[in-house]
């Protein structure tokens, strides 16, 4: 008797019985269905893709026991923070325990099908809110990161002037784009709070936002709650979640506006009937709208989301033309609006984006044929090799995100079949049959994470790779979602499955979170030289403080660090290359002050130069002490105290500030006729001294 191991009709197995008593042999075949282990792998059947049932929907289940767990770890965070301030070796790698702690057991249980709809989602507000406070708990009195300043000068301004679109030459094109900035002025003006206590209001509430939003917007498109629920779950191990899409930044309201957009055209897409659903359609108009003058990038990618869902829509067999002409009015929207506020507000966005965009091609075109790369792997740029724990913790974090896209994607596309038991791949009659237009573009969207990942490996790309990888996710976390409950979690009942795929879970996200902010994800002990949120520290506040006090508004040329400083707590106005052109770095570092550097300070319109003499202790964090130009990015040796303090023995500048570390330098008078000097009077502020308030200068 012959057995056959596999799926086959009975002529087949007949032939394969024939095949082997003509050979002779009257034993046991054995002949694996390779083509079908495959096919299971990749999801190309439709049982595959079948998600099992949830518990009773109107059970809060467990969610207040891993309430009490996420406030304990909570506590473990903040202590960690405190640790790092106080210089422990320790607190870095506690600090992403306490993260995994939030995480994972909320993450086995979601991920286990006998959670409930409602259980499911408070798990989800739990996890956010805590690591929402993760975030507070690194920064909870003052804003410590660069982009952050960036909007605050913007905010300042708008309270200040009472008006917009004033220039703000730390980012040119932010006052442009003010939906955050309005929204966070207009909370300060009812509340009478800080600037700081209102934008974490506001990004609290846009942050809870995006995850309701999203997990609405996934059981729609899938009609899941559990597949919703652990879509939310591998969002969350974007690079950018966790940090950088709670800094103060138009993008961290954007993302959730796009949430928003999206859960609302679907809502309307997929209601029934031709008649119902305008108030939606109105709706989400007024969302896009609301977009267009919040953030570029994020208003692109909604554009192309849009224009691709519509044309899936014309495509897909079963759709209304009610619903087809739906969605292309929102495409043409989608596509108008960010056009004519660019047209309106005079969008200097080509500038901005395109000289970074040129530039990370270019590095990946070099990369690709030549095998080299200009950026070494977590290596920064003084040098130092992160701690091989995170390096291997990223490296499989990424893996397991390209694992699950493997299962995934085949499955989601056969997931998404209007009918059951039918797949869409196959035979090519059903090719047109998916039940949703919009998860069939976000399935798509997910080849964009591999580019991401290429990007990524470049200097000048690292920030294009940043910023696609986090877009890109939308779609990474419905595939990866369905891969999980259909293939790699099945109809299993046990908690080892969930757990270990909980551990996965976790995985991704703390590699996500290394490999965007790495080791310096908390305040460290003393100052880092130019290294954005470690370079933040009492000393520079208080000089810019001094600025505002004793010099009123001026014009300054300082480093990346100072500049920032002094536009928010001095409010005074800086020189940045983005504004002006002139990079007026290279009057600062230049060894003499030559007619070429007199030139470049007349020119600019500079009237104080804030030097800082602890550049001079150790090559730069982000990799340049000033602007970006050319030659700030080829230092490989720290500057000269020689080159910052020349201005001492010009006769035609003042030192105006000196407290050791800081010095300011009139240079008001450069390229002027020099007046006989008055007795009894002196130019400028008398020369103050601040007592250094974070330990010696190493």
């Amino acid at each position: 008797m012959t057995v056959v191991k596999g799926r086959t009709c009975p002529d087949e197995q007949m032939a394969y019985q024939d095949g082997a008593y003509r050979h002779g042999y009257t034993g046991s075949v054995a002949i694996p269905r390779v083509d079908l282990w495959i096919a299971a792998f990749l999801g190309l059947r439709r049982q595959d893709s079948a998600v099992g049932g949830v518990a009773d929907p109107s059970s809060l289940g467990m969610s207040p026991v891993f309430a009490v767990l996420c406030s304990c770890a909570l506590v473990v965070a903040a202590l960690a923070a405190n640790a790092s301030r106080l210089g422990e070796g320790w607190a870095v790698p506690t600090f992403y325990c306490a993260i995994a702690v939030i995480f994972l057991p909320a993450a086995a249980r979601i991920i286990h099908p006998r959670a409930s709809r409602l259980e499911r989602l408070a798990l989800i507000v739990i996890v956010t809110s805590a690591l929402f406070v993760v975030r507070v708990i690194r920064a909870p009195v003052a804003f410590i990161d660069h982009d952050e300043f960036l909007h605050w000068a913007t905010v300042n301004d708008i309270l200040e002037a009472g008006r917009l679109f004033l220039p703000n030459p730390l980012l040119p094109v932010s006052p442009l784009y003010p939906g955050l900035e309005l929204i966070t002025s207009a909370l300060v003006n009812l509340s009478g709070l800080s600037v700081f206590a209102a934008g974490l209001i506001v990004l609290a509430t846009a942050r809870m936002m995006l995850m309701l939003a999203l997990f609405l917007l996934f059981e729609k498109i899938t009609d899941s709650a559990r597949i919703a629920s652990i879509a939310c779950l591998i969002y969350m191990g974007s690079s950018t979640f966790l940090l950088f899409d709670v800094h103060y930044s138009y993008e961290s309201l954007a993302i959730p506006m796009l949430a928003a957009v999206l859960l609302a055209s679907e809502s309307r897409r997929m209601e029934p009937g031709d008649t119902a659903g305008w108030p939606t359609v109105v709706a989400t108009v007024v969302l896009i709208l609301a977009l267009a003058a919040t953030h570029h990038l994020t208003s692109y990618f909604c554009t192309a989301l849009l224009c691709g869902t519509a044309v899936m829509e014309c495509l897909r067999q079963g759709a209304s033309a009610m619903q087809k002409r739906r969605a292309i009015l929102l495409a043409s929207i989608a596509v108008i609006a960010p056009v004519a506020w660019s047209r309106i507000v005079g969008n200097p966005t080509g500038s901005y984006i395109l000289p970074v965009l040129e530039g990370g091609i270019h590095e990946v075109a070099q990369l690709v044929s030549s095998s080299t790369s200009t950026r070494k792997l977590f290596v920064s740029d003084t040098g130092a090799l992160a701690p091989a724990w995170q390096r291997y913790l990223t490296m499989a974090g990424v893996a397991l995100i390209c694992l699950g896209l493997l299962t995934g994607f085949l499955r989601s596309l056969v997931f998404n079949g209007q009918h059951r038991n039918a797949s869409i791949l196959w035979p090519p009659t059903r090719w047109r049959l998916w039940r949703s237009s919009l998860l069939q573009i976000l399935v798509l969207v997910t080849l964009a994470y591999p580019v991401s990942i290429i990007f990524r490996l470049t200097r000048s790309g690292w920030e294009i790779g940043n910023r696609i990888g986090s877009l890109s996710f939308l779609g990474v976390a419905i595939v990866v979602a369905v891969a999980v409950a259909a293939f790699w979690h099945g109809t299993s009942r046990g908690w080892l499955r969930a757990t270990a795929l909980a551990a996965a879970a976790t995985t991704v996200l703390i590699a996500g979170v290394i490999s965007s902010e790495g080791p310096r994800i908390l305040v460290p002990a003393g100052y880092e030289v130019s290294a954005d949120s470690s370079s933040i520290e009492p000393m520079g506040i208080s000089a810019a403080r001094w600025t505002r006090r004793w010099l009123g508004g001026q014009h300054f040329a300082a480093d990346r660090i100072n500049r920032l400083l002094l536009s928010t707590y001095g409010r005074q106005r800086v020189s940045t290359t983005l504004e002006s052109g002139q990079d007026t770095s290279m009057a600062i570092t230049a060894a003499d002050l030559g007619p070429m550097e007199r030139k470049l300070l007349i020119d600019s319109g500079v009237g104080f130069v804030m030097v800082d003499l602890r550049l001079t202790t150790g090559l730069p964090g982000v990799g340049v002490y000033f602007d970006g130009g050319a030659q700030d990015r080829n230092h490989t040796v720290p500057l000269q105290s020689s080159s910052l303090l020349k201005f001492n023995s010009e006769p035609d500048v003042d030192r105006t500030f000196d407290n050791g570390f800081m010095v300011i330098f009139d240079v008001g008078r450069l390229g002027k006729a020099r007046q006989p000097a008055v007795p009894g009077k002196r130019t400028g502020e008398p020369v103050q001294s601040l007592e250094r308030t974070d330990g010696d200068l190493q």
